[in-house]
């Protein structure tokens, strides 16, 4: 019995994905990854779609606010170039880290898109700043040191990092650089 068959037999109805991407190759080459799967089915209608799979370039704020907008609640973004602020971009849309194209292969983006990444209702929103300050924090430099190379006071970086543990919740420097790589913002 083929895997297909079994698939419908078992009760298990595929999850339906809408791919979106401007580079027509792209989206041929994911639509081909996929159609062997049988628990998964590639749809043209982004209203019929379970699961929303979006392929960019590199994501920038208007493209992670316009997917943000599409109502699907289930996105998932592949993005060829991902930088250091990609995450703070994908959070403040409230999306989910976009997953850089050249780690994706079959059985990982079939596994995401079954499980899918629901769209965070409550993201963490952090600036530039902040994320400077994190990244210094984990790399183990001293309220002095990120002063430093922040080019402003030692006052100035306990305020924003008294900020940002009351903002979120957080401990102390050591629970706010644990927070940030749990969340994929580091």
């Amino acid at each position: 019995m083929s895997s297909a068959l079994a698939t419908v037999d078992s009760g298990i109805e595929p999850v339906r994905v809408a791919v979106e991407s401007r580079d027509l190759i792209s989206a041929a080459g994911v639509t081909h990854l996929l159609k062997n799967s049988p628990r998964v089915r590639v749809v043209q209608d982004r209203t019929d779609a379970h699961v929303l799979l979006a392929i960019v370039n590199e994501l920038c704020a208007q493209q992670a606010a316009r997917l943000r907008a599409t109502g699907s609640s289930r996105i998932v973004v592949i993005a060829a170039r991902v930088h250091d602020l990609t995450p703070s971009i994908a959070a403040q849309a409230g999306l989910a880290v976009p997953l850089r194209r050249a780690d994706v292969n079959a059985e990982r983006l079939i596994r995401l898109l079954i499980g899918g990444q629901a769209v965070q209702e409550r993201s963490p929103v952090l600036n530039d700043r902040d994320l400077q300050l994190l990244r210094l924090l984990a790399d183990g430099a001293t309220i002095a040191e990120v002063a430093a190379r922040l080019f402003c006071s030692e006052r100035t970086v306990k305020y924003a990092l008294h900020q940002l543990l009351d903002r979120f919740g957080l401990r102390n420097r050591v629970h706010a650089v644990a927070w940030a790589i749990r969340s994929g913002l580091l």
